[in-house]
């Protein structure tokens, strides 16, 4: 019975207890109403350069390489280029090339007479007068004979060729004392070796090349004027080289070649030749009095008046053809 009691007064305490203690705080909710969003600038994103593009790294093929006119600007030399001209049978002829200072331009190949040498075209002044090529930066005219030949236009500039027979000059061989047939064959080997050298010489057009000479050269200039040969200005032939002047004449003239025949009147083989061919457009005759011949029409004190401008009107007839 007593413990049934203080089992009963034990649950009545703790009821009392329970009703005095303080209620327990409501649970707190969640907020409905949103909350505002934060105004704080969130630290930018940073974004890297981006690594450098390199450029292609292809080596491009190779294009073809135009043709070079020339890689050099042409200057005064009057000495020339040393040339080595071969002929068909096996000669070594020694020539000079004075180039023009203007690319392609034709080349004048000059033949001298028997018994002289390439060097009578500079005791001339011809070479540098039709090289026309500009001394000292162009501030001197080109030398012109002591003024016995016209001044080129500055535009107009040709390539020059000279170069010993042989048994002349610096070529090797012995000088014939006479003109064999065997001799003339071979003055006519050496001339076409020239015209054949001067159309693979560099800054040359092969197409424009011109014959000058005097006696057995101007015969040889002529005789021998064949593929890219475009005209001869010959001085005292004679048809030396067993080769008919009048019949080789008048078919290159036929062919559109422009030929000059200059002589004196009194050098009677010489006025002969030139003057038994017709005259026509291209055929021209430059007679002159006295009885000079070949060399002796181009020292400057003895050159004639006015014949200059008659070489330069066949340069440029030759040159445009």
């Amino acid at each position: 019975m007593k413990k049934i009691l203080l089992a009963l007064g034990v649950f009545l305490l703790s009821s009392a207890c329970a009703l005095l203690a303080p209620p327990a705080p409501a649970p707190t909710q969640a907020a409905t109403s949103p909350t505002q969003a934060s105004t704080r600038t969130p630290a930018p994103t940073v974004t890297p350069y981006p690594s450098p593009t390199r450029r292609a790294t292809l080596t491009p093929e190779a294009s073809p390489t135009p043709a070079i006119l020339a890689t050099v600007t042409a200057i005064f030399n009057p000495g020339g280029e040393r040339v080595i001209i071969q002929t068909e049978d096996g000669q070594q002829l020694v020539g000079y090339y004075y180039i023009a200072a203007k690319p392609n331009s034709p080349v004048v190949v000059m033949m001298h007479q028997f018994g002289a040498n390439q060097s009578m075209w500079q005791q001339s002044n011809l070479v540098p007068w039709i090289q026309n090529a500009p001394t000292k930066g162009g501030e001197e005219a080109t030398p012109s004979a002591q003024g016995m030949l016209p001044s080129m236009p500055g535009n107009l500039h040709f390539n020059v060729l000279t170069f010993d027979f042989r048994g002349h000059g610096e070529s090797p061989g012995e000088r014939p004392a006479y003109i064999t047939d065997e001799v003339k064959n071979q003055y006519i080997l050496d001339a076409k070796a020239a015209y054949t050298l001067a159309r693979t010489l560099p800054y040359a057009d092969p197409d424009r090349i011109i014959g000058f000479g005097t006696s057995i050269g101007a015969d040889a200039a002529l005789d021998t004027c064949r593929g890219g040969c475009v005209g001869v200005f010959s001085i005292s032939p004679g048809s030396y080289l067993g080769v008919d002047w009048f019949g080789a004449a008048t078919q290159l003239s036929a062919q559109g070649k422009h030929i000059r025949c200059m002589y004196a009147q009194n050098d009677g083989e010489a006025a002969q030749t030139c003057s038994e061919v017709a005259l026509t457009k291209y055929y021209r005759i430059l007679p002159y009095p006295g009885a000079k011949h070949g060399l002796d029409f181009l020292a400057p004190h003895r050159m004639e008046p006015g014949w200059g401008n008659y070489l330069l009107e066949f340069l440029l007839l030759a040159s445009e053809t």
